[in-house]
């Protein structure tokens, strides 16, 4: 219809150079009128790059693993990519199917976010051994894949930093352990958290959760709020698996009449937009999701320039904001404020 080259017209297709412009719009302008739009799956098939990738989700309800996905696409977007998203709801077969599925699609890369399955598992090996460009974000086993993990452990750290120097000795960890996948870790870093402060952990922490709750939502936050305020002797903070448990604690709390930070400090995890708003603001762990994700792009278009799956690690530090719902320990306050009180008394005598 043009009079042009099969040549000139597949270059335009693949955006590569060495054509005029004034030709590259007459290609361009002809697409439009007659709705012409690469078969992605042919192109595949004749090895050529889909510019498809595959990514695979856990699930979107969770607001933080909403936000990661977003930021994921947007990023595959800038780089001239489409993200294919499946959600796995954690199931370990749904996520081989999708794989598959991927496998079959001819995709470019795949990303894995979460994955629960094993190291040795028959595609992961696949992957490892150039089925396709790959990397995996937080899996839940070390994967022999380029991998991105946040450095949980030291967002525990962080925490217990960030108490102790508000002269807390007593805490509360709520719903942590309720998560499969990275409870362990969490409690692992509190531990050796509790250590390098000092603090006997058996004696200075008390978990709390509640079987039967799959979702770690506002309303499991509330009702482990409940279970805190039935403490005989309440710890003075406490230690939340994520911002919406840490909103639903508090909630309940100040409903009973116990004031946040003053009688308890409460601290979240993910640095939610709903933390700035909350009363009082949440002090909370920010994952650093830009940056995370950002990383995990780069080992993946590094991947499938090089069509190598080197095993590189890459763990991003959290940041810790610091907001209103912390506040020196009840104890500590007490004890700042009464050399002043004494000294007041001596004035006026």
């Amino acid at each position: 219809m043009l009079g042009l080259s099969r040549w000139t017209v597949s270059r335009v297709l693949n955006g590569h150079p060495g054509v005029k412009e004034a030709t590259r719009r007459r290609v361009v302008e002809a697409m439009a009128r007659l709705g012409f739009q690469p078969n992605a799956m042919a192109r595949g098939l004749r090895g050529s790059q889909t510019r498809l990738i595959g990514v695979c989700f856990q699930e979107i309800e969770t607001p933080v693993l909403a936000r990661k996905m977003a930021t994921l696409q947007n990023q595959l977007r800038q780089e001239n990519y489409r993200a294919i998203i499946e959600l796995t709801a954690g199931d370990p077969v749904l996520e081989e199917e999708v794989i598959r599925h991927f496998l079959a699609m001819r995709v470019d890369g795949i990303v894995l976010a979460g994955s629960t399955l094993a190291a040795g598992h028959s595609l992961v090996v696949q992957l490892r051994d150039g089925a396709a460009a790959a990397v995996a974000i937080d899996p839940a086993n070390n994967l022999p894949l380029p991998q991105v993990n946040l450095d949980r452990e030291y967002a525990m750290e962080l925490m217990i930093r960030h108490l102790a120097e508000l002269g807390h000795r007593s805490f509360a960890i709520l719903g942590v352990e309720s998560d499969p996948i990275y409870g362990s870790r969490r409690m692992q870093g509190l531990r050796k958290a509790a250590r390098r402060h000092g603090y006997g952990f058996r004696e200075s922490f008390q978990s709390l959760s509640l079987p039967g709750y799959d979702l770690q939502d506002y309303n499991y936050g509330y009702q482990l709020g409940r279970e805190y305020l039935a403490l005989a002797h309440r710890p003075t903070a406490l230690i939340c698996l994520n911002d919406r448990i840490a909103l639903g604690a508090s909630k309940v709390i100040q409903e009973a009449g116990v004031s946040i930070p003053g009688a308890c400090s409460v601290i979240g995890f993910d640095n939610l937009e709903v933390t700035a708003w909350a009363r009082p603001a949440l002090t909370t762990i920010d994952q650093q999701i830009e940056l995370m994700i950002a990383t995990a792009v780069s080992m993946l278009m590094q991947s499938i320039r090089t069509r190598e799956t080197p095993a590189e690690r890459q763990s991003i530090r959290p940041s810790l904001r610091v907001r209103e719902s912390t506040g020196q320990a009840p104890a500590a306050v007490k004890a700042r404020a009464a050399p002043a009180a004494i000294a007041q008394k001596k004035a006026r005598l």
